[in-house]
């Protein structure tokens, strides 16, 4: 009874002179789809934003992991759901971000056959080893990539995502003739690296952080221009002469076009409170990633940004997803 005195207070307070439908938003559970298995970056921070939006809609928004294609698995579900705000995406940098200019042919549109609603995460990426690989930095990698070519593998969540995508820039960028190896999430991909079954990645804390404390895994260079707080002794690779090799991974919500205002800017302005909470920010952190909001119409610009961005360095790197 307590839960729902304060929901509906919540409800009131928030939609003031809305439409009838609106206050009651939502009135079942909320499917959040997930465009990868479970494990890694975006399952975890899927999971923390869900609980929370759990306790302020009233209402249990729900996980559910459909991973494959690079994303467009998800997407392509999400953007064929009713358009009430009870199925929304935990869109990406792979699905949104790199897979509009990556893939030359998808099932929907990634601007009109969508509502934007609003980024919620970005975090930095990292060049990681197994622990077997004789390596001790960047640079001891290049020349054993140089010397043994084509036998160092790395994995990547899928074709068209960013660990993919950054490794192609870095194979560029450094000469290095390294593979790749797509999986179907970063989960089952960080799985292998453990086992020494693929020798590298490049790929958000999240996906590897049990590992590299374990040591199985080993932390060689942060992907960017400039080193992370969280291991301030760790080079970048800028700072080793590849600035273009550059990325972040980045999730935000999303559902299908035309979700009504009323309901998006209820979902974005949640959104907005629960990722200025301490102890989400906490959690977010101890992983590497940053509560980093933005609203609809910003985060829509963002997304444009981020096709302007990847389109060339796609045509550069030669990446292919299909």
């Amino acid at each position: 009874m307590k839960v729902g005195i304060v929901f509906m207070l919540a409800v009131l307070g928030a939609s003031s002179g809305l439409p009838g439908w609106a206050q009651s938003y939502p009135v079942r559970p909320i499917r959040l789809i997930i465009a990868v298995p479970p494990g890694g970056a975006a399952d975890f921070t899927a999971r923390i934003v869900g609980q929370k939006l759990t306790e302020a809609l009233g209402q249990n928004v729900v996980g559910e992991n459909r991973g494959g294609a690079g994303g467009t698995i998800a997407s392509d579900i999400a953007s064929k759901a009713n358009p009430d705000g009870h199925t929304l995406l935990w869109s990406s940098s792979t699905t949104h971000g790199v897979g509009p200019v990556l893939y030359t042919r998808l099932p929907y549109d990634a601007l009109k056959d969508f509502t934007h609603i609003g980024l919620a995460t970005s975090l930095p990426m990292f060049v990681v080893a197994h622990q077997s690989v004789p390596v001790k930095s960047v640079k001891d990698l290049i020349a054993l990539a140089k010397a043994k070519p084509n036998t160092l593998h790395f994995y990547s969540s899928g074709n068209g995502g960013m660990p993919h995508l950054v490794g192609e820039m870095f194979k560029t960028a450094t000469g290095s003739p390294i593979v790749h190896v797509p999986y179907k999430g970063s989960g089952p991909g960080v799985v292998d690296l453990a086992a020494g079954n693929v020798q590298l990645a490049f790929d958000s804390l999240p996906s590897i952080f049990p590992h590299v404390q374990s040591g199985r895994i080993k932390l060689l260079a942060t992907v960017g221009k400039s080193r992370t707080g969280l291991y301030p002794d760790l080079p970048s690779l800028g700072e080793m002469g590849y600035p273009e090799v550059d990325g972040k991974v980045w999730y935000g919500i999303s559902g299908p076009a035309g979700v009504p205002k009323p309901v998006v800017n209820r979902i974005s302005a949640e959104l907005k409170k629960l990722l200025a909470m301490p102890d989400l920010k906490q959690r977010f952190g101890q992983q590497g990633a940053d509560a980093t909001f933005l609203p609809p119409d910003e985060f829509l610009a963002f997304l444009k940004a981020e096709w302007a961005k990847w389109g060339p360095v796609v045509k550069a790197t030669g990446a292919k997803a299909d």
